[in-house]
């Protein structure tokens, strides 16, 4: 299957506003940069595994265990490899937690033990992404020769996930709304009806070769990011599809947008996210705690700043470019060195075949 570059565009800015969020939180915060990064990464994922998943010509059996060991392939390797490092270290909330670290299951960990935000947390979304392939290739690989059937089931699921996001209609979800497979399920599933559609005849694709339709699109997402209301949880992956959609079809009209989607360093950082996503809090945990106050905030002598002295209650200024670079060389050489080699391995034990392209 040919990688589309564009999507990889919007992995880069996937991970570009949880790094805001993290590095950035006076200003993150104000757009719930965090919340939109991982919520787009998740309908990107639901997009992608559904598109391979109906594309592939090759029996029940044999899908579901290659796409497993693919996803093993390209999940595994680096995550294992970090919590074990972390346990190793005594990493705070490490080893305490270390089971459900190691089974997926620290997003109900947080909730159910009432674990503090840590250079951790961000484990949380691996686990609600590695429940949902365990059970979405069933669903899919079960009755994808029943397409009516089989979209019909995930639409009551976007509904439901969809309620409960907003109304909360179920009570005993209600505490995991934010952390929990259901009802986080709506933006995979979601993505998901995009891949089921945008490879059907009858999807009208004229919609996504609307150049206006893409402004407004960008300037809702702007509104929603600067605004605080319940039902934006349920619209910012509706956005996030349209514009994956897009990339999926023919791309952005706009043409400044597409380039820059299509910038290979954009594209490059794209493919690198799994791992900035790995790295980036425990490397600003060392950061914080022995070099970025001690070494460089502490030393900038902002009293000869004149009237701009105030920049000295706004560390993130520093804190966002440099640790996000650290993240980004960290996640690099683990690229390099360490995952390109392994993904050299989805080929060779679990080569899939295509019957056709997303289009």
């Amino acid at each position: 299957m040919n990688r589309i570059k564009q999507l990889d565009g919007l992995r880069f800015v996937a991970i570009a506003f949880v790094l805001l969020q993290h590095f950035a939180h006076y200003v993150g915060q104000k757009i719930n940069a965090g919340y939109y990064g991982v919520d787009l990464f998740f309908v990107i994922s639901g997009f992608l595994i559904t598109g391979i998943l109906m594309r592939s010509n090759d029996t029940f059996k044999n899908t579901y265990t290659k796409f497993l060991g693919r996803r093993t392939l390209r999940i595994f390797p680096i995550y294992y490899l970090t919590v074990f490092v972390l346990w190793l270290v005594n990493f705070p909330f490490v080893q305490d937690n270390i089971v459900y670290l190691f089974t997926y299951t620290y997003n109900y960990a947080i909730v159910l033990h009432d674990i503090p935000v840590n250079h951790t947390s961000h484990f949380w979304s691996l686990s609600v992404e590695e429940q949902f392939y365990l059970f979405w290739p069933l669903l899919i690989l079960g009755l994808r020769k029943h397409k009516l059937l089989m979209t019909g089931i995930i639409w009551c699921l976007v509904i439901f996930c969809g309620l409960q996001l907003v109304l909360k209609i179920v009570p005993a979800l209600t505490p995991y709304n934010y952390y929990g497979l259901i009802p986080r399920a709506f933006s995979l599933a979601l993505g998901g009806l995009g891949a089921i559609y945008i490879t059907s005849d009858y999807f009208p694709k004229r919609i996504l070769e609307v150049m206006w339709l893409e402004i407004v699109a960008l300037l809702l997402l702007i509104f929603f990011l600067r605004t605080n209301f319940s039902l934006k949880t349920v619209l910012f992956p509706l956005i996030s599809l349209y514009l994956i959609l897009k990339t999926a079809h023919q791309g952005f009209k706009w043409k400044l947008l597409s380039r820059f989607l299509l910038n290979k360093n954009i594209v490059y950082l794209g493919t690198i996210s799994y791992g900035i996503y790995i790295y980036h809090l425990p490397i600003a945990y060392y950061f914080t705690n022995d070099l970025f106050y001690t070494y460089i905030w502490n030393k900038i002598d902002f009293s000869s700043f004149g009237s701009w002295e105030k920049l000295k209650y706004h560390p993130w200024l520093l804190k966002l470019p440099i640790y996000s670079a650290a993240s980004i060389f960290v996640a690099h050489l683990s690229y390099q060195y360490l995952e390109k080699p392994i993904l050299r391995l989805k080929d060779k034990f679990f080569k899939v075949k295509y019957s056709g392209e997303l289009k």
